[in-house]
């Protein structure tokens, strides 16, 4: 086997969410608890995420590889500036600080309308500060349209309802109005562009962009609802999109798609 070169032991890595020096164990450990996530026969129902787990997979083996093959051949760690930009692939949860409560699980909800029980929601026009709370949907069929039940017993046609008070984990985008606990769930554009990563890998570039843009419209929006943990979640993100900036497109495609994955089939999970 061909001798590795410090880039791609510092890639390696990172792949692997380590910081040298590291042992044989735990190489072995992090990239078992890294497959256990990304195994093609976890993401079979479509050939698209089949297809994108086994590139991911196949990085993390290689990985795996060259970082034994490094300590077999008892050679210095890179320094840590000297390798590609550090981005930990399972990073989809804002970074933790000491006074800050570890936050809540992506609220899980039904599928179809992106709305469960107890969501706060404004209304067409989104006008003032007026919110409603969801009572459940209910629809004749999945062609017919469908009706999101509010408390108070009126139904709204669900294009003309919009969640309110949420934060995104993917992209740190937010929205208002001040509440004590606002939802943690990926924002529609993120769930977009799920789809389009999932379809086409050159959109890689385009959507690293777009999640920054919207990491900074997510800082402004919690910094106008004076919201110090929208703040910090959306910071986070904005650090975290631009570290993706000088990753190659292999690399950057395994990065998006690690993130996108695991928020997104977090908010799938049937609802409660």
């Amino acid at each position: 086997m061909a001798r590795r070169s410090a880039r791609e032991c510092a890639r390696a890595l990172w792949l692997l969410g380590l910081v040298p020096p590291v042992s044989t164990r735990e190489v072995n450990a992090a990239w078992r608890a890294r497959v256990a996530r990304t195994h093609p026969d976890l993401h079979s129902s479509t050939t698209r995420k089949t297809s994108a787990a086994e590139t991911l997979t196949r990085a993390l083996n290689e990985a795996r590889d060259t970082l034994l093959q490094w300590i077999d051949d008892g050679l210095p760690w890179p320094e840590p500036n000297g390798g590609p930009t550090v981005v930990r692939l399972d990073t989809t949860d804002p970074e933790p600080w000491p006074e800050r409560q570890p936050e809540p699980d992506v609220a899980r909800f039904e599928p179809r309308t992106g709305l469960r029980g107890g969501d706060l929601v404004r209304v067409w026009p989104y006008e003032g500060d007026q919110l409603e709370t969801v009572r459940g949907t209910e629809s004749d069929g999945d062609d017919e349209p469908v009706w999101v039940l509010l408390d108070g017993a009126s139904a709204v046609r669900a294009d003309r309802v919009r969640l309110a008070a949420y934060g995104c984990p993917i992209c740190g985008f937010c929205a208002g109005p001040r509440v004590d606990t606002p939802v943690v769930r990926p924002c529609p554009p993120c769930l977009v562009d799920l789809r389009r990563l999932e379809r086409r890998a050159s959109e890689a570039d385009r959507i690293r962009r777009a999640i920054e843009a919207r990491a900074e419209a997510g800082i402004a929006e919690a910094q106008a609802l004076d919201d110090r943990s929208l703040l910090d979640r959306a910071r986070e993100r904005r650090r975290w999109v631009r570290r993706l900036r000088e990753a190659g497109p292999d690399d950057l495609y395994a990065a998006l798609l690690s993130a996108f994955t695991r928020a997104f089939e977090r908010w799938h999970a049937p609802a409660a």
